[in-house]
């Protein structure tokens, strides 16, 4: 296994803990969380689903068969990319509210 797919993990984890603290910064601010937290929503799901790709890769096909943790915890990122609103429909968050592009209709 090569080293790229951990340093994108640990990149993407730590832009996750940077965002979530300007986010609780804002919201210290202004009193309400903003539409940023579609921003973060959308980086937890591509993150974790990348996180449980890469243990089942290392810890193999096995993995899934013996009923691991790590195959509850692949199975759940995927629900994570549903609940909460659909990554497509948080696109469409960030691009109408955080990016102030035009609503498409």
């Amino acid at each position: 296994m090569r080293s790229r797919p951990v340093a994108r993990l640990k990149i993407g984890i730590e832009g996750l803990r940077l965002g979530a603290l300007r986010a609780l910064t804002a919201t210290m601010k202004v009193g309400t969380p903003g539409p940023e937290g579609s921003i973060a929503k959308l980086q937890w799901s591509s993150t974790n689903q990348a996180l449980t790709e890469l243990a089942i890769e290392v810890g193999g096909v096995e993995t899934l068969q013996r009923g691991d943790l790590w195959a509850y915890r692949f199975l759940r990122s995927r629900a994570n990319s549903i609940e909460g609103g659909t990554s497509d429909v948080l696109r469409n968050i960030v691009a109408e509210r955080v990016l102030s592009l035009p609503k498409l209709r």
